[in-house]
Protein backbone atom coordinates (compact mmCIF):
# COMPACT_ATOMS: atom_id res chain seq x y z
CA UNK A 1 0.00 0.00 0.00
CA UNK A 2 1.38 3.31 -0.71
CA UNK A 3 -0.05 4.94 2.36
CA UNK A 4 2.39 2.95 4.16
CA UNK A 5 5.45 4.09 2.96
CA UNK A 6 5.55 7.92 2.02
CA UNK A 7 3.71 11.08 3.21
CA UNK A 8 4.03 12.78 -0.20
CA UNK A 9 3.53 11.80 -3.32
CA UNK A 10 4.85 14.47 -6.22
CA UNK A 11 2.85 13.74 -9.53
CA UNK A 12 4.49 15.57 -12.28
CA UNK A 13 4.42 15.95 -15.94
CA UNK A 14 6.93 18.15 -18.47
CA UNK A 15 5.82 19.60 -22.25
CA UNK A 16 8.91 19.72 -23.41
CA UNK A 17 10.77 21.57 -27.06
CA UNK A 18 11.95 17.67 -28.23
CA UNK A 19 12.78 14.53 -26.80
CA UNK A 20 16.83 15.26 -26.00
CA UNK A 21 17.09 16.16 -22.40
CA UNK A 22 20.32 17.05 -22.72
CA UNK A 23 19.83 19.80 -26.00
CA UNK A 24 15.73 20.56 -25.69
CA UNK A 25 13.99 22.46 -23.16
CA UNK A 26 11.19 21.76 -20.90
CA UNK A 27 8.75 24.65 -22.22
CA UNK A 28 5.28 23.57 -19.46
CA UNK A 29 5.49 22.30 -16.35
CA UNK A 30 2.77 20.61 -14.04
CA UNK A 31 2.79 18.79 -10.78
CA UNK A 32 0.19 17.64 -7.87
CA UNK A 33 2.32 17.25 -4.61
CA UNK A 34 -0.40 15.18 -2.39
CA UNK A 35 -0.02 14.76 1.18
CA UNK A 36 -1.04 11.54 3.30
CA UNK A 37 -4.15 11.93 5.47
CA UNK A 38 -5.28 8.77 6.92
CA UNK A 39 -5.66 6.66 4.36
CA UNK A 40 -5.76 8.85 1.78
CA UNK A 41 -3.87 11.70 -0.05
CA UNK A 42 -5.31 15.01 -0.86
CA UNK A 43 -4.07 17.68 -2.78
CA UNK A 44 -1.78 19.86 -0.81
CA UNK A 45 -0.16 22.39 -3.92
CA UNK A 46 -0.27 22.17 -7.90
CA UNK A 47 2.25 23.89 -10.07
CA UNK A 48 1.25 24.68 -13.97
CA UNK A 49 3.92 27.25 -15.06
CA UNK A 50 4.85 27.76 -19.21
CA UNK A 51 8.58 28.44 -19.68
CA UNK A 52 10.19 31.43 -21.36
CA UNK A 53 12.40 30.18 -24.28
CA UNK A 54 15.12 32.49 -26.66
CA UNK A 55 13.94 30.13 -29.47
CA UNK A 56 11.19 29.64 -31.64
CA UNK A 57 9.38 26.00 -31.24
CA UNK A 58 9.09 24.02 -34.06
CA UNK A 59 5.76 23.67 -35.56
CA UNK A 60 5.30 20.10 -34.44
CA UNK A 61 5.55 20.64 -30.74
CA UNK A 62 3.04 23.88 -31.34
CA UNK A 63 0.74 21.28 -33.21
CA UNK A 64 1.32 18.53 -30.52
CA UNK A 65 0.73 20.98 -27.35
CA UNK A 66 -1.18 23.90 -28.55
CA UNK A 67 1.91 25.90 -26.86
CA UNK A 68 3.12 29.29 -29.06
CA UNK A 69 6.08 31.38 -28.98
CA UNK A 70 3.53 33.97 -28.23
CA UNK A 71 1.82 32.31 -25.18
CA UNK A 72 5.38 31.39 -24.06
CA UNK A 73 6.47 35.34 -24.44
CA UNK A 74 2.92 36.48 -22.70
CA UNK A 75 2.27 34.01 -19.94
CA UNK A 76 5.85 32.23 -19.80
CA UNK A 77 8.20 32.37 -16.45
CA UNK A 78 11.71 32.32 -16.63
CA UNK A 79 13.09 28.67 -16.46
CA UNK A 80 14.86 29.48 -13.27
CA UNK A 81 11.69 30.86 -11.45
CA UNK A 82 10.04 27.39 -13.17
CA UNK A 83 12.38 25.11 -11.51
CA UNK A 84 12.37 27.14 -7.84
CA UNK A 85 8.73 26.61 -7.86
CA UNK A 86 8.81 23.06 -8.65
CA UNK A 87 12.03 22.29 -6.11
CA UNK A 88 9.26 23.74 -3.59
CA UNK A 89 7.16 21.10 -3.50
CA UNK A 90 9.67 17.80 -4.25
CA UNK A 91 9.84 16.64 -0.49
CA UNK A 92 12.12 14.79 0.60
CA UNK A 93 11.50 11.57 0.49
CA UNK A 94 8.02 11.55 -1.96
CA UNK A 95 7.26 8.71 -4.53
CA UNK A 96 7.67 10.52 -7.62
CA UNK A 97 4.68 9.67 -10.07
CA UNK A 98 4.49 10.27 -13.81
CA UNK A 99 3.18 8.31 -17.18
CA UNK A 100 6.20 7.21 -18.96
CA UNK A 101 8.31 8.47 -16.28
CA UNK A 102 11.85 7.59 -17.64
CA UNK A 103 10.75 10.93 -20.43
CA UNK A 104 10.23 13.28 -17.47
CA UNK A 105 12.93 12.27 -15.18
CA UNK A 106 15.33 12.48 -17.94
CA UNK A 107 13.87 15.99 -18.09
CA UNK A 108 13.95 16.77 -14.29
CA UNK A 109 17.70 15.15 -13.93
CA UNK A 110 19.32 17.25 -16.62
CA UNK A 111 17.02 20.58 -15.00
CA UNK A 112 18.55 19.61 -11.79
CA UNK A 113 22.06 19.31 -12.53
CA UNK A 114 21.44 22.87 -14.30
CA UNK A 115 20.43 24.88 -11.68
CA UNK A 116 22.70 23.43 -8.12
CA UNK A 117 25.37 23.47 -10.36
CA UNK A 118 26.08 19.35 -10.00
CA UNK A 119 26.66 17.96 -13.17
CA UNK A 120 26.55 14.24 -12.07
CA UNK A 121 24.18 14.58 -9.82
CA UNK A 122 20.97 11.69 -9.74
CA UNK A 123 17.07 12.07 -8.24
CA UNK A 124 16.72 9.77 -6.02
CA UNK A 125 13.42 9.88 -4.62
CA UNK A 126 11.46 6.34 -5.59
CA UNK A 127 9.67 6.39 -8.80
CA UNK A 128 6.35 5.17 -9.90
CA UNK A 129 5.44 5.10 -13.84
CA UNK A 130 1.90 4.73 -14.19
CA UNK A 131 1.99 3.90 -17.92
CA UNK A 132 4.25 0.33 -16.71
CA UNK A 133 0.82 -1.00 -14.65
CA UNK A 134 -1.52 -0.02 -17.56
CA UNK A 135 0.80 -1.69 -19.79
CA UNK A 136 0.92 -4.61 -18.11
CA UNK A 137 -3.19 -4.71 -17.95
CA UNK A 138 -3.87 -3.76 -21.47
CA UNK A 139 -3.18 -4.01 -24.86
CA UNK A 140 -1.39 -1.81 -27.23
CA UNK A 141 -1.76 1.58 -27.29
CA UNK A 142 -0.13 2.44 -24.47
CA UNK A 143 -0.83 5.93 -24.56
CA UNK A 144 -2.23 7.97 -21.56
CA UNK A 145 -5.26 9.06 -23.44
CA UNK A 146 -5.28 5.02 -23.79
CA UNK A 147 -6.18 5.07 -19.93
CA UNK A 148 -7.73 8.00 -19.69
CA UNK A 149 -10.19 6.34 -22.39
CA UNK A 150 -10.34 2.68 -20.65
CA UNK A 151 -10.59 4.31 -17.13
CA UNK A 152 -13.10 7.03 -18.01
CA UNK A 153 -10.78 9.49 -16.63
CA UNK A 154 -13.08 12.72 -17.11
CA UNK A 155 -10.50 15.03 -17.77
CA UNK A 156 -9.77 16.24 -21.33
CA UNK A 157 -6.18 14.71 -21.87
CA UNK A 158 -5.04 17.65 -23.78
CA UNK A 159 -1.20 17.43 -24.12
CA UNK A 160 -0.79 20.17 -21.31
CA UNK A 161 1.19 19.60 -18.38
CA UNK A 162 -1.27 20.00 -15.91
CA UNK A 163 -4.25 18.35 -17.13
CA UNK A 164 -1.96 15.41 -18.13
CA UNK A 165 -1.08 15.22 -14.44
CA UNK A 166 -4.46 15.01 -13.18
CA UNK A 167 -5.17 12.55 -15.69
CA UNK A 168 -2.63 10.47 -14.46
CA UNK A 169 -3.48 10.53 -10.70
CA UNK A 170 -7.17 9.96 -11.60
CA UNK A 171 -6.15 6.61 -13.67
CA UNK A 172 -3.52 5.41 -11.11
CA UNK A 173 -6.15 5.47 -8.55
CA UNK A 174 -8.64 3.43 -10.48
CA UNK A 175 -6.35 0.88 -11.26
CA UNK A 176 -5.06 0.72 -7.54
CA UNK A 177 -9.15 0.00 -6.95
CA UNK A 178 -8.71 -2.46 -9.67
CA UNK A 179 -6.01 -4.61 -8.07
CA UNK A 180 -3.66 -2.89 -5.64
CA UNK A 181 -0.57 -4.39 -6.99
CA UNK A 182 0.96 -0.94 -7.44
CA UNK A 183 3.87 -2.09 -4.87
CA UNK A 184 5.37 -3.99 -7.41
CA UNK A 185 6.33 -1.62 -9.80
CA UNK A 186 8.18 0.83 -7.57
CA UNK A 187 11.87 1.93 -9.07
CA UNK A 188 10.74 -0.72 -11.66
CA UNK A 189 10.40 0.90 -15.45
CA UNK A 190 9.79 -1.32 -18.36
CA UNK A 191 10.67 -0.95 -21.88
CA UNK A 192 9.89 -2.61 -24.99
CA UNK A 193 12.22 -5.17 -25.90
CA UNK A 194 12.67 -4.15 -29.64
CA UNK A 195 13.95 -0.97 -28.62
CA UNK A 196 15.96 -1.72 -25.71
CA UNK A 197 15.23 0.57 -22.24
CA UNK A 198 16.21 4.39 -22.26
CA UNK A 199 19.86 5.46 -22.51
CA UNK A 200 19.40 8.14 -19.60
CA UNK A 201 19.00 5.83 -16.51
CA UNK A 202 18.38 6.51 -13.19
CA UNK A 203 20.83 4.35 -10.83
CA UNK A 204 18.47 2.80 -8.10
CA UNK A 205 16.25 1.93 -10.60
CA UNK A 206 15.63 -1.76 -12.26
CA UNK A 207 15.09 -1.76 -16.07
CA UNK A 208 12.77 -5.03 -17.29
CA UNK A 209 11.99 -5.87 -20.71
CA UNK A 210 7.52 -5.29 -20.69
CA UNK A 211 5.76 -6.77 -23.27
CA UNK A 212 2.19 -5.67 -23.42
CA UNK A 213 -0.46 -6.97 -21.34
CA UNK A 214 1.70 -10.13 -20.57
CA UNK A 215 1.93 -9.76 -16.83
CA UNK A 216 5.77 -9.74 -16.95
CA UNK A 217 6.44 -6.43 -14.52
CA UNK A 218 4.06 -8.58 -12.05
CA UNK A 219 6.13 -12.20 -12.08
CA UNK A 220 9.22 -9.89 -10.24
Amino acid sequence: MLNEKYEYILAFDFETSGLNPADDKIIEMGALLLKKEGQFYKVEEELNALVKQDFKLEAKIVEITGITDELLEKEGVSEQEAFNKFKLLHKKGALLVAYNLSFDYAFLTFLYRKHLNEPNLFITNDILDVMAVYKDRHPFPHRLESAVEKYQVEVPNTHRALDDVKATVIALTKMIAERDTIDKYINVIGYNPKYGPSKFKAPHVAYVPQYGNRLELEKR
